[in-house]
């Protein structure tokens, strides 16, 4: 048998490798979900999204689960868009959720600043309606680093607003009761304001304790479809259920309308009322709960706290509304509110979910 050169041999290892290789690869079935992440292409690192970026939708398969999928990619996002030129690959995309791409927004804008990289996108080759929905949300303009400037009183549509404390926040109450509302009641414009101004305050108050004033950011988005309108607020700060606990209400709330839970921790953690060991309750309410308590507030009229008393004009808004609907994810929970006379939902969610995101739809006619 002739002996192979040095070249040859490097060769016939190729061949033989790319052989098993395909063999292996021919009893594998193509899976049109599977999440790529990112690879290199030049001297760009490409992230890929998902195929379907949402966080509404829930799989025990994480290989088809789009909120697993999503959050996968916000984490590719968060942890290379400030080290490389990034190129966001959405060629494959074909649906996506308005909430979901409040997160993307805020994902990129927080870790393009201050980054001396480039970044660019590459558009979806699978549905129109996704570039529309990426240009209406000023999403292609953040990821590319043009300035982005809000005239809401002569918008059509609301795209992602970008904000810290109270900017902001009386021109989108405006521009949803001129722009959307048309005619909007009296009190009906304060219960909204209400809602509004409440949740965008709770932001400053609440979810990012150790940070200065300037750094306390949210992003909002409303659109309409048919008679309803979807207004989604995010932050990505440390979570209701690491907040909640500090409220002075908390304990009494909790043994009025949850006495075993309560009950539970007193016997594991008798010294619970003194002060820092509410870092111990998470640790045995889980945080769906805990979302939960926070939505209810104080329910024992100890008039301990004005703010952070639950939402009480957002729940007043869905109630009025037949297929109104309330999501509140934050940490590893998410809170479900429709209709006053429904029991409310809470799940577990397996995938941590990054800061809190509350969103509800209401009748606007």
């Amino acid at each position: 048998m002739k002996k192979l050169d040095t070249d040859n041999l490097i060769s016939h290892r190729v061949g033989v490798a790319r052989w098993e290789n395909t063999v292996h690869r021919k009893s594998r079935r193509y899976n049109p979900y599977r999440y790529q992440g990112e690879r290199k292409v030049g001297d760009q690192l490409l992230i890929t999204a998902p195929t379907y970026i949402s966080i509404y939708d829930f799989s025990d398969d994480k290989k088809k689960c789009p909120y697993t999928q999503t959050l996968q990619f916000l984490r590719k996002i968060e942890k290379n868009l400030n080290k490389d030129n990034c190129l966001i690959d959405f060629s494959n995309t074909s649906k996506v959720s308005v909430a979901a791409l409040v997160l993307v927004y805020a994902a990129i804008e927080t870790a393009l600043a201050g980054n001396t990289g480039k970044a660019d996108l590459i558009w979806s080759k699978k549905h129109h309606h996704v570039n529309l929905t990426i240009k209406s949300m000023n999403l292609h303009k953040v990821i590319t680093g043009e300035t982005i400037e809000y005239d809401l009183k002569n918008a059509k549509t609301l795209p992602i607003i970008s904000s810290v404390g109270s900017e902001h926040m009386e021109e989108i109450i405006d521009f949803i009761q001129k722009g959307v509302y048309k005619a909007m009641t009296p009190d009906k414009e304060w219960v909204y304001a209400d809602a509004i101004s409440e949740t965008i305050n709770n932001v400053g108050l609440h979810a990012y304790p150790d940070s200065q004033q300037r750094d306390k950011k949210w992003w909002l988005t409303c659109n309409t479809i048919g008679n309803q309108l979807y207004l989604a607020i995010y932050d990505n700060g440390i979570g209701i259920p690491k907040t909640v606990v500090d409220r002075p209400w908390f304990l009494s709330s909790l043994k009025s309308t949850h006495p075993t839970d309560h009950q539970q921790l007193m016997d594991l953690f008798p010294d619970l009322e003194k002060s820092g060991f509410g870092i111990y309750i998470p640790t045995i309410i889980p945080d769906e709960r805990l979302i939960h308590l926070s939505m209810q507030g104080d329910v024992t009229g100890t008039k301990k706290e004005k703010h952070g008393q639950g939402s009480k004009s957002i729940m007043a808004l869905v109630s009025d509304t037949p297929d109104g609907k309330l999501w509140v994810y934050s940490n590893n929970g998410l809170y479900t509110f429709w209709q006053s006379d429904q029991t409310p939902g809470e799940k577990k969610l397996k995938t941590k979910f990054p800061g809190t995101l509350v969103q509800w739809n209401i009748k606007i006619s």
